[in-house]
């Protein structure tokens, strides 16, 4: 969410946080768990993104400058920023105007080496942003106010850098070892890019009916375009021996989203306890759909993979328009001084409507073969409901600890434009083969907060549901949602120890689980895009005179082989792709700033010892977009600022 406007939906592209810059942001917030307030798509909790406001003065600037640089300083692996943010407040009327732009070179390895393009789901090498984002308050009078906001967000590639696909494409042909490289001499005029027009109103009454009176309305476009890829076509029309044509494609998605929401708020007393009462109404409606530029296969072919010349698009996947509808309550009650219970009911509807389309392999083969007809897939309507509820409590044990336990709900639909994408024709668009996925979440937890000293906290997690969301292996790589039970399961630990008033530790750790049911009615282990390794963080950090700063964090993975040895076993399900083994790794950052003029110049090392290791995600995706997606991560890097507030 940003400013407490969704920003998922049911179309997922994977790129939820490149939306806005951080020079955009004031602070993040995250609640763990469903609630009754949002429905599909916050079935594990909220992350809320609060961008910059109005302040208390008339009027006010910030402007900051930044330069990146990779560990030997080349031109080509520079990074530049720059943003401007404006607030003002004026008797009734308050607000913030900020446009940020950050131009990108390459990013080296720990050898210095540009990193290759990651073909699957893009990169930021050589991209381009641009954030402009701003917000309006009119205190109508001292019981109303509205606000409204809009951004555009628009972060585009411009590369003259391909893969290395081997000698006569020997990695996409016959499976070889890619080196990894960075090709010169990429022709591609459009590049990967990700784009975003968003406006939202908020209309605030402090007293309807003796309640508060809450009404949002928003709208959002995002387009996205992603990196061309190789792939074998297989299609029982195509001639012998392979039954197959290479096609050279390149995704396109277009989203439209527009909701709105109606709560009301009311503080009883009941027994001379306080207890707050939250209900109301949401709707939200989203289009997308999803077309693919096809490239001259043997255009790609004769360049080994850097020449691209468009020649047709083709639908991928059908349109689908989603409505959902949902209604909600949520009570907070302060049983006694140390006991404060919370509960809610939501209930949900979920409208899919599926358009008439013809798969993209259908089309294909037809202009492949003109004798051949291409086959429709013929659309429909899927409707899911579901109530959901929530329950939860904290004890106050004393002043400055709690023990907390929570259950809840979440519910939602998988990507059905995404599931559609490579069905064949005959499938048929019904409720039963596209099923909701409901989740129950379990959470228990003990805190300490001392406002000097100590902070603790420790929590155990366990989630479970009834179905699972499964990538089959080749050659269908396609989505199916599976009926069969999934638990996850983990248990997280922070804490934060203020030593004296100049000096901070603190560190977080992390352990999670995860399991679905195979064929055998055994539990088999999920991989590394499903549930995330060991995490642990450790901080420093340190309030000198002066007004300098300095802070040293590490991250640290741990590797994991226990879906891959899961895999391994003959008696284990062996239909789903092959999980990656994880291997371990740790970086360590030191950060710093100090007071210099007007201003506040800060500098950072990151990735101080240059390791050499991969993100688990190039590691988890390997199986399923192959070992050119396996690219190393950043080496060490320097990034100098400078910030002025006036």
């Amino acid at each position: 969410m940003i400013d407490g406007i969704p920003q998922t939906g049911s179309r997922d592209g994977s790129r939820q946080l490149n939306s806005i810059l951080l020079s955009m942001i004031d602070r993040i917030e995250v609640v763990s768990g469903a609630t009754s307030i949002y429905g599909s798509g916050a079935t594990g909790g909220i992350i809320n993104i609060i961008t910059k406001k109005g302040g208390d003065e008339a009027l006010s600037f910030e402007t900051k400058l930044g330069l990146t640089s990779g560990n030997n300083f080349k031109g080509d692996a520079l990074a530049y920023e720059a943003s401007q943010n404006v607030s003002f407040n004026q008797d009734r009327i308050k607000g913030n105007l900020g446009v940020g732009y950050v131009k990108r070179g390459e990013i080296q390895d720990s050898r210095g080496d540009r990193i290759g393009p990651e073909v699957a789901q893009t990169d930021r090498q050589d991209t381009q942003t641009l954030d402009v984002n701003g917000q309006l308050t009119w205190n109508i009078s001292d019981q109303q106010h509205l606000t409204v906001g809009a951004q555009y967000y628009n972060d585009e590639q411009d590369s003259d850098y391909g893969p290395d696909y081997g000698q006569g494409l020997s990695v996409i042909f016959r499976g070889a070892t890619p080196s990894l490289k960075a090709l010169k001499g990429l022709q591609l005029e459009d590049q990967p890019r990700t784009k975003r027009w968003s406006t939202h109103a908020q209309y605030n009454h402090n007293d309807v009916l003796g309640q508060s009176l809450t009404l949002e309305a928003y709208y959002r476009k995002e387009q996205a375009r992603w990196f061309p890829t190789a792939v074998s076509l297989p299609h029982p029309q195509l001639p012998l021996p392979t039954r197959s044509i290479p096609v050279v494609m390149q995704s396109n998605t277009d989203i439209n989203i527009w909701g709105s929401r109606l709560a009301l708020q009311k503080d009883f007393k009941v027994a001379d306890r306080a207890l707050g009462l939250s209900y109301g109404l949401d709707f939200e409606n989203e289009k997308n759909g999803q077309e693919g530029q096809r490239y001259d296969t043997n255009t790609f072919i004769a360049s080994n993979g850097l020449n691209h010349q468009a020649t047709k698009n083709y639908a991928m996947g059908p349109d689908v328009q989603i409505a959902k509808l949902g209604a909600f309550i949520q009570a907070n009650y302060a049983v006694t001084d140390r006991i404060n219970l919370q509960t809610g009911v939501r209930h949900e509807r979920i409208n899919s409507d599926v358009s008439d389309s013809t798969p993209y392999p259908e089309s294909i083969v037809a202009d492949f073969d003109p004798s051949y007809t291409a086959k429709s897939l013929k659309g429909g309507e899927v409707k899911h409901n579901a109530t959901l509820f929530n329950l939860g409590g904290v004890y106050h044990l004393n002043d400055t600890q709690q023990i907390f336990a929570n259950f809840s709900q979440g519910f939602s639909i998988p990507d059905v434009q995404r599931m559609l994408r490579d069905v064949p024709a005959s499938f048929v668009v019904t409720s039963n083969n596209i099923d909701p996925i409901k989740v129950n979440n379990y959470e228990l937890g003990w805190r300490l907060q001392e406002q000097k000293g100590l902070n603790l906290g420790l929590t155990a997690f366990y989630n479970d549901s009834d179905k699972s969301v499964r990538f089959n292996a080749a050659p269908n790589f396609n989505i199916e949602v599976i009926d069969t039970d999934e638990r996850i399961y983990g248990l997280e630990a922070n804490v934060k120890y203020a030593i004296s008033d100049m000096w901070n530790m603190g560190g977080t750790i992390a352990y999670t689980r995860g399991q679905f049911k195979n064929i055998l009615g055994d539990w088999q282990e999920l991989d590394a895009t499903r549930v995330s390794p060991l995490k642990g963080t450790l901080f420093s950090e340190w309030q000198f005179a002066d007004n300098i700063n300095l802070r040293v964090q590490t991250l640290a993975i741990g590797g994991t082989d226990q879906a891959a040895k899961d895999y391994v076993n003959p008696l284990n399900d062996r239909s789903i792709r092959k999980p990656a083994e994880i291997k371990g790794f740790a970086i360590v950052d030191v950060i710093t700033s100090a007071k210099v003029g007007p201003g506040r110049l800060g500098f950072g090392v990151y990735n101080v010892w240059n390791t050499d290791y991969k993100t688990v995600f190039s590691q988890a995706v390997a199986p399923t977009y192959g070992a050119i997606s396996s690219l190393a991560a950043q080496g060490r890097s320097y990034g100098l600022t400078y910030t002025l507030k006036y």
